[in-house]
């Protein structure tokens, strides 16, 4: 295994995701994790910036075909999906998993925890759980919306059920049924 791919490997254990844009290799994910490999990278930035224009991941390519069209790698049982589409998928489920995390108020070890396991995980994970976090972030935002105007009284306005009233009753104690008051 040559450096880059045991760098490349031990980002990938530490939660580190490397991109290429243009000849800057890109990185992202936990600080301290960032902070230990950075000297890597630097040290071995022509090798790493080859391995990655390669498209080779000792881990993601085990078993993989190479479609002819693109030239991307394809598990034989599955779609194929070029690397960019890969990425910008994982960048949307990050997104999400962010903006959940800050609407429910996770404490920061749970969103490492979760942003982790969703980063690292098998990429036949990855749309089960983009499905996931984007009805959870629903099911969060309704609920939002549904408390706040609940909480404003919205609508409630449109509800009077007095029959033959002008809607004077609206808002106090009396009521227009017959013995009310």
């Amino acid at each position: 295994m040559t450096a880059a791919a045991q760098i490349v490997s031990k980002a990938h254990a530490m939660g580190v995701r490397l991109w290429l844009d243009g000849d800057r290799v890109n990185f992202a994910g936990p600080a301290s994790a960032v902070a230990a490999i950075r000297s890597d990278l630097a040290a071995h930035k022509p090798e790493i910036v080859a391995h990655l224009r390669a498209g080779v991941s000792d881990q993601d390519s085990h078993g993989a075909l190479i479609d002819a069209d693109s030239g991307g790698l394809y598990l034989p049982w599955g779609a194929c999906l070029p690397a960019e589409d890969v990425h910008r998928m994982r960048d949307e489920l990050a997104s999400l998993i962010v903006t959940l995390a800050e609407i429910e108020g996770w404490r920061s070890e749970r969103l490492d925890d979760v942003m982790r396991r969703a980063m690292r995980g098998p990429l036949a994970d990855l749309l089960p759980n983009l499905h996931h976090f984007r009805e959870q972030l629903l099911t969060e935002r309704a609920a939002t919306a549904l408390c706040s105007r609940a909480w404003r009284g919205e609508g409630l306005d449109a509800r009077h059920y007095c029959p033959g009233c002008s809607g004077e009753c609206v808002g106090t104690r009396r009521s227009c049924k017959r013995g009310g008051r």
